[in-house]
């Protein structure tokens, strides 16, 4: 057994963005989102109980799974309002005019690092940017959380 362990160095959880379907590690126009303090990804797989009158125990079978990706990160000026080299990349757009506009996105999350790492890939939309900052907390954070629309895939980079 082989322990996934994200705090070595070089093998940092990563989470790529993109407006369009990521097929390699490369990053040009991409958001590589820094300042991640957490994240879960949640498979919720979907089932459907019922009762028979012949039957001492339920039946059940296994409907549409909901996915979604939930993390906090702490603002990066640049991943949060974009480069401003333009208006079509994830890069330059950045997280808030990508949930603004209701973009939808493409990921990767890496599970340890990259390359080598392997990964959950899939497309959703950004949703429960909420940035918050105190006296206690003198930086900005947010959650954001990306509601997958369809399957969750995985593979190695």
């Amino acid at each position: 057994m082989a322990y996934i362990n994200s705090a070595e160095a070089g093998k940092f959880v990563t989470l790529h963005i993109s407006t369009a379907t990521i097929a390699s590690t490369a990053t040009t126009g991409m958001i590589v989102v820094s300042g991640l303090q957490n994240i879960t990804l949640n498979n919720g797989n979907s089932v459907f109980r019922w009762r028979q009158l012949d039957s001492t125990s339920e039946s059940a079978v296994a409907t549409a799974a909901t996915n979604q990706i939930s993390m906090n990160i702490v603002i990066d000026d640049t991943d949060y309002f974009g480069d401003g080299s333009g208006d079509t990349t994830a890069e330059d757009k950045g997280l808030f005019k990508l949930s603004n506009d209701k973009n939808k996105v493409y990921f990767r999350l890496y599970y340890a690092g990259v390359p080598g790492g392997r990964y959950v890939s899939g497309s959703g939309y950004f949703t429960g940017l909420a940035p918050t900052v105190s006296p206690d907390s003198p930086v900005w954070i947010t959650p954001l959380t990306i509601e997958v629309d369809g399957d969750l895939a995985s593979g190695t980079a």
